[in-house]
């Protein structure tokens, strides 16, 4: 027979457990509770958070746009006269574009932010179910430990998570600034540039004279240098009557084959306007030659010249046609090259002036006659085939192409002209051709360097 104190000791027991068993579930549910109240309310508070940076940004994006428009009204106005009806539409309208670019910055940051949160909630929800779980935990001291540690880890998670947001939104704000920077930057170079050729436009419609020297390191012409790598340095004179008339004379030096006085010519012809953007030059020029001299064009001594410029904006087009003749031969050459340059103005002044950098392609076309090839060679003391039964050949074909980068900087009555060539000759008379005589001038590319001084009186 079993005891009745035995019996009450065992109910007593039973009585006991299910106590504590209750004041555990009491405790795991206050600590669940607890836990979600803290989950949700970091949860909200890092919503809150990008709603706050993206407020941040937008504002940014409207200080800047208010920036542009009034850095670029002030440089307008600052411009007057110097910038035509065609120029502020074409300001006004970059502008445009710019503050559509400016407005749209803020999209890729938005959705990179919402990317960052939604990834926090996860860490989060990852985190409050694990820490849920609390596997062991029944007393006050076990609960109150696995939710200060729960704090510990989300709050950690939440330091990280915005500080990558955080630098998201500085990285946009920071792009608002150097757009709109760069922008107005490039618009003050626009107007610089158009002062520049106002300024150029004005002095070409006033009579001046022009001093210049030039030094050319590889002498060549139209993709030829008679197989002789000579150099070439030369003062001229040129007078430009405002009316367009314009008359000069220059000199000439080279290094091959005897170093000395090498040329001389005298030019005279007329500058005109066709339009706001074709411009054209017409020339007629008069050589002389030393008896030593070596140059291509030294088989003739007169040459006829037009030059024709078209400004389309974004590129500059140059045609230049020559006809060469004279000198004794009974034959002449026609010249004919395209340009295709880019100018690029330098913002800002560059050693006390403004820079501009144009780097051109290159084709020429052009006659080539074996008469003239004959006292080329001659020139240049090469043998010389001559049959008079056999009629001389001349073609007209692509001589060269050449690829160059000049630049110009002009401060007050000076500019200084490097450029730099790479000259990729084509169709060397009798390469290839059943020719008695052969052009000696080189096949292969070669470079080039040429730099220019001129001062304005």
């Amino acid at each position: 027979m079993v005891s009745r104190c035995a019996i009450a000791f065992a109910l007593l027991t039973v009585m006991t457990l299910g106590a504590s068993a209750r004041q555990a579930d009491a405790r795991r549910d206050a600590f669940g509770a607890a836990l979600r109240a803290q989950s949700d309310t970091l949860v909200a508070a890092q919503h809150a958070y990008v709603d706050t940076l993206i407020r941040h940004g937008s504002a940014a994006t409207a200080g800047a746009l208010h920036t542009l428009q009034t850095c670029v009204d002030s440089l307008v106005r600052a411009a007057g006269d110097s910038l035509d009806a065609d120029a502020r539409a074409n300001i006004r309208f970059t502008e445009l574009g710019m503050r559509t670019t400016i407005g749209v910055m803020g999209y890729p940051v938005r959705g990179q932010l919402q990317s960052l949160l939604g990834a926090f909630d996860r860490q989060i929800a990852v985190l409050l179910g694990t820490t849920l779980v609390c596997p062991g935990c029944s007393s006050k001291e076990q609960f109150d430990h696995a939710r200060d540690e729960f704090a510990e880890a989300a709050d950690s998670i939440a330091r990280t998570s915005g500080d990558s947001m955080a630098t998201l939104v500085e990285a946009w704000e920071d792009a608002l600034d150097d757009s709109v920077v760069a922008f107005t930057d490039s618009v003050l170079a626009q107007i610089d540039g158009m002062k520049e050729e106002a300024a150029e436009d004005r002095e070409s419609h006033t009579s001046r004279l022009e001093l210049s020297g030039t030094y050319q390191a590889h002498a060549s012409y139209r993709g030829r240098d008679n197989g002789i790598a000579e150099s070439a340095f030369g003062p001229s004179v040129t007078y430009h009557h405002r009316s367009g008339f314009f008359a000069g004379g220059a000199l000439g030096w080279t290094s091959q084959p005897t170093p000395g006085p090498d040329d001389g010519d005298l030019t005279a012809g007329y500058e005109f306007d066709l339009s706001s953007r074709l411009d054209g030059v017409l020339s007629y020029t008069h050589y002389w030659y030393s008896d030593s001299s070596t140059k291509p064009q030294a088989v003739t001594n007169q040459s006829l010249a037009g030059m024709f410029t078209f400004d389309a904006d974004a590129v500059t087009l140059l045609a230049d046609l020559s006809y060469d003749f004279g000198g004794g031969s009974g034959a002449a050459e026609f010249t004919a090259s395209l340009d295709v340059s880019h100018d690029i103005l330098v913002p800002g002044r560059t050693l006390g002036g403004t820079l501009l950098l144009s780097p051109t392609v290159s084709a020429t076309w052009g006659d080539q006659d074996e008469r003239l090839l004959a006292k080329r060679l001659a020139r240049a003391k090469k043998k010389v085939v001559v049959v008079k039964s056999v009629k001389p050949a001349s073609i007209f074909g692509i001589m060269a192409y050449e690829f160059s980068f000049p630049a110009r900087l002009h401060v007050g009555r000076f500019a200084f002209e490097p450029e730099f060539d790479y000259v990729v000759p084509a169709n060397v008379l009798g390469t290839g051709k059943s020719l008695l005589n052969k052009d000696p001038s080189s096949t292969n590319p070669f470079a080039s360097a040429t730099f220019v001084v001129t001062v304005t009186v």
